[in-house]
């Protein structure tokens, strides 16, 4: 069984900036949603959101004149279609093959082709019309920062919206053609090709999608509103702020939003069914193991320099652990 989520999540964080996927759009994240990442299933499990009326009560415990009604979000204009490809999928000319009629084509909003490398999963994102939706920039996470409650968790400062996604996470199947060459059959390795086309309906003023590929791993939705969110950002406070001098409190954050970074969501590679990579645990036992054995020889140099020099006052290496 594919955990296609995990391993989808998994390929667009490391396809982007700062930026987290939602597996369904259509069950949207919301500008100032504050949680923790399931580590499990990748998910965004929200516990909260800044624009909450029952928030106000942390604010008020650190900045007591300040109302997050006094900073709504802001929406930014509409910008050209984007398109997040992960590793080993490639953009191409759109051509829906043979079967499909062109004409019904001339119309479309977007049209492409997707190439995926063979033996290996790849994941695309397309938005229509995306717009950003986002806190006010240089004005709130300031003062969000110096609220304890925060520590360990994520906030989303932004959500991209669009008026149309798809969503396609390939196989890894290996893909043949067979060809008679002089009289011999002779096969050949090709790549998964996918054709996505955004056509007007056939029923109303709405969009359809249409897709060569029946896959169960394609995602597709459309939203007048445009209030489904595919793509959002995940930030964290800056975990160390240094005191000048021992004794001084820790120092207010300076304006602006410096002191929240891109979050690490913390969970371990996946391999390509969106399982825990063994290989990665193989890695982590050897780190691991290394570590112990440097730690030991270490410990037995000092011991016998300590010996030799008869300084008692040498430091002793902590033990693993300790």
């Amino acid at each position: 069984m594919v955990r296609a989520e995990r391993k989808y999540v998994d390929l667009m964080r490391q396809s982007t900036s700062g930026l987290f996927a939602n597996w369904d759009p259509e069950n949207p994240i919301k500008v100032g949603s504050y949680g923790r990442f399931d580590l499990d299933t990748s998910r965004f499990t929200v516990l909260g959101n800044i624009y909450d009326p029952e928030f106000q009560v942390l604010l008020d415990a650190v900045h007591g004149n300040f109302k997050m009604s006094d900073y709504p979000p802001e929406l930014d204009p509409v910008e050209q279609d984007m398109i997040v490809t992960s590793t080993g999928a490639r953009k191409h000319i759109f051509d829906p093959g043979s079967n499909a009629k062109k004409e019904n084509f001339k119309k479309a909003s977007f049209k492409m082709n997707f190439k995926f490398l063979s033996g290996k999963r790849s994941a695309v994102l397309i938005m229509h019309k995306p717009r950003l939706h986002h806190i006010p920039r240089n004005k709130v996470l300031d003062v969000l920062y110096r609220i304890p409650e925060f520590n360990g968790l994520f906030i989303v400062p932004s959500v991209y919206k669009c008026r149309a996604w798809s969503i396609y996470l390939s196989s890894k199947r290996m893909f043949f053609l067979f060809q008679s060459v002089n009289g011999a059959h002779v096969h050949n390795q090709v790549e998964e090709i996918v054709s996505i086309a955004l056509l007007p309906s056939k029923v109303g003023f709405d969009l359809e999608w249409w897709c060569s590929s029946d896959s169960d791993f394609l995602r597709q939705g459309t939203d007048k509103d445009s209030f489904a969110s595919p793509l959002f950002s995940g930030k964290q406070k800056l975990p160390l702020i240094r005191r000048y001098m021992r004794g001084m409190p820790v120092p207010d954050p300076e304006p602006g939003d410096k002191f929240w970074i891109d979050g690490c969501p913390g969970w371990e590679p996946v391999d390509e069914d969106g399982y825990d990579d063994p290989i990665w645990e193989e890695v982590i036992f050897d780190f691991f193991l290394v570590s112990e054995i440097l730690t030991c020889y270490s410990r037995r140099i000092m011991s016998r320099m300590s010996r030799e020099c008869g300084d008692a006052s040498c430091v002793n290496l902590p033990r693993s652990g300790e």
